[in-house]
C-alpha cells in the first residue's frame, strides 16, 4: 500500500506542476478586475479535477481482480498510460515554437482572460481538466486508487489529499492575492514571466518522470 500511496502523491505533484492551469490562474488574478473571477476559476478547476479523478477511480472498480497484486489488466493499463505520458512529453518537447512571438508573450487564447465573466471562468476551470495530459494523469490516479481496497470514508480522505496537493498551485496564488494583494502582485508577475519562459521544459520533465513511475508500477504488477 505504501508504494501505491507514494505513486498517488507523485501523480498529484505532477498535476500541481501542470503549467497551463497555473499560468491561467496567474493571468486571471493579474488582469481580472473582480476577485470573484479567479475564485470561480479555482472552484471550477477543483470541481473538474474531482470529477475526472473520481470517474476513472470508479471505472477501475469494474476490472476483474482489481485488488490482486498481479492484476494483468490493471498493469497493462498503467503501462499504456505511462507510455502515453512519455509520448506526450516527446511531442511537446519536439514541437516547434512559433518564431513570430516573443518567449514571454502570452498565448493568444490567454490574452482575453482579464475580461472573463464569473460563469465562463468557472467553465474554463472545468475545461482545463479535459486536456490530454490531465486525462492521462487522472487515469493513472484512478488506477492507483482502485488498488488500495479503501472503505468509502478512507477513499474520501485519499481523494481529498490528492485534490489538495493537485490543486494547491492553482488555489494558492488566488488565496495569496486575497491575503496580501500588494506583495502578491509583484511575485505573481515574476512567476508568470518565469512560466512563460520555462513552461515547455517543466511539462516535458514532469510528464517523463511520472510516465516512468507509472510504467514501473505497472511492470511490478504483471
Amino acid at each position: 500500500m505504501a508504494t501505491v500511496i507514494a505513486q498517488l502523491v507523485s501523480i498529484a505533484l505532477a498535476v500541481a506542476l501542470s503549467s497551463v492551469p497555473i499560468l491561467t490562474v496567474l493571468v486571471i488574478i493579474l488582469e481580472a478586475p473582480r476577485a470573484v473571477v479567479p475564485a470561480l476559476f479555482v472552484s471550477g478547476y477543483v470541481a473538474g479535477l474531482l470529477v475526472i479523478t473520481a470517474l476513472f477511480a470508479l471505472g477501475a472498480q469494474v476490472m476483474p481482480d482489481r485488488t490482486h497484486q498481479s492484476n494483468p489488466l490493471a498493469a497493462m493499463l498503467e503501462i499504456a498510460v505511462g507510455i502515453a505520458l512519455v509520448v506526450y512529453a516527446a511531442v511537446v518537447g519536439t514541437a516547434r515554437r512559433r518564431r513570430t512571438a516573443p518567449r514571454e508573450e502570452l498565448p493568444s487564447w490567454m490574452r482575453g482572460l482579464g475580461r472573463l465573466k464569473p460563469l465562463p471562468a468557472f467553465g474554463l476551470g472545468l475545461a482545463l481538466n479535459a486536456r490530454p495530459k490531465s486525462i492521462l494523469l487522472a487515469a493513472a490516479a484512478g488506477l492507483a486508487i482502485s488498488t488500495l481496497q479503501l472503505t468509502p470514508s478512507t477513499g474520501v480522505v485519499v481523494i481529498a489529499i490528492y485534490l489538495i496537493i493537485g490543486a494547491s498551485t492553482v488555489a494558492g496564488p488566488a488565496v495569496f492575492a486575497v491575503l496580501r494583494p500588494v506583495k502578491a502582485r509583484f511575485q505573481l508577475e515574476s512567476a508568470e514571466k518565469w512560466l512563460l519562459r520555462h513552461s515547455r521544459a517543466v511539462a516535458v520533465i514532469v510528464a517523463i518522470a511520472i510516465g516512468a513511475v507509472v510504467i514501473g508500477n505497472g511492470l511490478t504488477r504483471l
